[in-house]
C-alpha cells in the first residue's frame, strides 16, 4: 500500500513538472517567434 501511494505521489509530481515545463517551452517558442518576426522585418528593409 505504501508503494502505491509513493508511486502515485511521484506520478503527480512528474505531471506538475511537465506542465510547468510545457508552459516554459511555450514561452520560449513565443519569444523565438517574436525575434524571428523582428529579424524578418529588419531584413526586408535591407
Amino acid at each position: 500500500m505504501k508503494f502505491r501511494v509513493l508511486f502515485l505521489t511521484i506520478t503527480i509530481q512528474k505531471n506538475k513538472l511537465s506542465e510547468s515545463d510545457m508552459l516554459h517551452d511555450r514561452q520560449i517558442e513565443k519569444a523565438m517567434y517574436n525575434v524571428k518576426e523582428r529579424q524578418s522585418h529588419y531584413c526586408s528593409h535591407l
